[in-house]
């Protein structure tokens, strides 16, 4: 029978602070230049890039191998029964590419601007990470970077696993199915179809990335996730996969499985998996945001419904996924009780800073019950690239360093103005957005809206040279844009605070300090760019 993920209510927020010390040791100019290429275009399949370590005259050589989470997906739009299909490196932009090297856990991305390689990223050599930026119109500077975490998030990160293997034991190859429901959202967000179609390209990039990061954080055994297809439905009458708008099962998720399970049948994936924006229901429970059945990969019901709701929607594809695979949802064995808020929780809920780490791993039940069904001899089809020397899917994609955060809300909420809403808490610590975030969703509305699981995406700025990483912590990132944390967000009252900053100048002025005090008390938070140095009181 179908498994679900359901939503649960929004729980306190628990406070815990991280603290991350950073020390960078940087080169004024250092020398970085690709040594050898494959040759292939702009962007080659793989290439090798010579660096100048920074306070040495050392040069070291690290290969490299492009990495694009859909480019190896086969990609079919249909449009009034019309199909067009191409490669998923034909929906993405062309000036930029990624690479990297899973052994030294390099990562990297290329830009050409008016004929010039402009490099980013990061490297790892002998144990020392260093960040290469470009500056000027063709120079680059690599910096040493030296972390060091306090106890309290060494905790909260758990055990680390090792996952950076390319290739995996079992590799699950999906085949995604994105209804007129998810394309009439792109749609309308971004306008132009071209547009739609590229961002939708990102959009689940970004989602296979999460899924395949948490069955690689299994470690063993070691799986990981690919995406070989991706088909496109821009109208209803497209979307045979799923019922029609009119009908009683519109929204039941039951239905909606078996007619994945019709149209899938025959499909070389492993799996096979719906995106829809309708409210799917199973019975009388209007709460599911997924639904799968249990231990049928690689069988005729290899199938599962999602209902996306935004960039953290691979959390519930991960979920469903899961089932496939032969786990139940967690109960309460030592280890794996449902309040530790593991990805198979039985109900979809709220994380702070002290259990989001969980979100993005399984039980050590669900990791035995995975394992079980794969020894079963029922998971065969997992094996049938067994041994491939280049995985598709990495980590370079992050939504966050690409979109902003009202463009996430507008994502997330289609329909409303897409605009962020900050609550207290987040405006004292911007960390937390790693954690969970809130949208307006009207705008005069003077309370924001979130959902379960929802999130700033990886990539997000939480603080000053800092990012949302894949454990869904505040963690340093060169790549990061620099920022005064003390007025993380600006002028949150926008033009409000141009005229309480002339009234604090008066007050200033005519040497009424008490009143000036009292009043930058009221309005400093919201107002800190405009009265960074009104309201200094020496």
């Amino acid at each position: 029978c179908p498994h679900t993920w359901q939503q649960t209510e929004k729980k306190p927020m628990k406070m815990l602070k991280i603290a991350i010390f950073l020390a960078v040791s940087a080169a004024a100019q250092a020398s970085v230049s690709v040594t050898q290429s494959s040759g292939d275009g702009p962007h080659p399949s793989s290439m090798e890039i010579e660096l100048q370590l920074p306070d040495t005259d050392k040069k070291v050589r690290i290969p490299l191998t492009k990495t694009a989470p859909l480019d190896g997906a086969v990609v079919t739009v249909t449009d009034g029964g019309v199909s067009r299909t191409f490669s998923g490196r034909q929906a993405q932009h062309g000036d930029q590419a990624h690479y990297r090297n899973v052994d030294s856990k390099s990562v990297i991305s290329v830009r050409h601007e008016n004929g010039t390689k402009r490099i980013s990223g990061h490297v790892t050599h002998k144990g020392t990470s260093y960040v290469i930026q470009p500056i000027g119109d063709s120079g680059h500077r690599v910096s040493k970077t030296k972390t060091r975490m306090t106890q309290p998030e060494q905790l909260l990160s758990r055990k680390k696993r090792r996952v950076n293997r390319e290739a995996t034991e079992y590799e699950v190859e999906i085949h995604i199915l994105i209804d007129h429901t998810v394309w009439k959202a792109f749609k309308t967000i971004f306008g132009t179809d071209d547009k739609a179609l590229t961002e939708l390209h990102f959009y689940y990039s970004h989602i296979v990335i999460g899924m395949d990061t948490v069955f690689r954080n299994i470690g063993s055994p070691s799986i990981s996730v690919r995406c070989i297809g991706l088909t496109v439905a821009k109208t209803e009458a497209d979307a045979k996969w799923m019922p029609p708008d009119s009908s009683a099962d519109a929204s039941d998720g039951g239905a909606t499985l078996g007619r994945i399970r019709a149209y899938s049948k025959g499909d070389r994936a492993d799996h096979v998996m719906g995106f829809t924006r309708r409210d799917i229901s199973l019975g009388k429970n209007s709460a599911v945001t997924g639904v799968a059945f249990e231990n049928s990969a690689c069988q005729e019901t290899k199938v599962s419904v999602v209902e996306d709701s935004g960039l953290h929607s691979w959390m519930t594809a991960a979920h469903e996924l899961a089932h496939n695979l032969g786990a139940s949802h967690d109960n309460n064995e030592p280890g794996c009780e449902m309040d530790l808020k593991f990805i198979m929780s039985p109900a979809a809920t709220s994380y702070d800073l002290s259990n989001i780490a969980n979100s993005y791993r399984f039980s050590p039940c669900t990791v035995r019950q995975i394992r079980t069904y794969l020894d079963s001899g029922k998971a065969a089809c997992l094996q049938s690239r067994q041994g491939t020397p280049i995985s598709q899917l990495t980590s370079s994609v992050r939504e966050g360093a690409r979109m902003s955060l009202d463009q996430v809300c507008r994502l997330n909420y289609p329909s409303s103005p897409g605009n962020i809403f900050l609550t207290e808490d987040v405006k004292a610590n911007p960390a937390l957005l790693c954690a969970k975030m809130h949208c307006l969703l009207k705008a005069d509305h003077a309370h924001g809206t979130t959902s379960t699981g929802f999130r700033a995406p990886v990539g997000s700025p939480c603080g000053n040279k800092k990012s949302c990483n894949w454990d869904g912590q505040c963690v340093a990132d060169e790549a990061a844009p620099a920022a005064d944390e003390s007025c993380f967000f600006g002028d949150i009252w926008g033009d409000q605070c141009g005229g309480w900053k002339t009234y604090i100048e008066y007050l200033r002025n005519t040497d009424q300090k008490s009143q000036r005090r009292s009043y930058c008390g009221q309005t400093q938070t919201n107002c800190c760019a405009s009265l960074k140095n009104l309201c200094r009181f020496d």
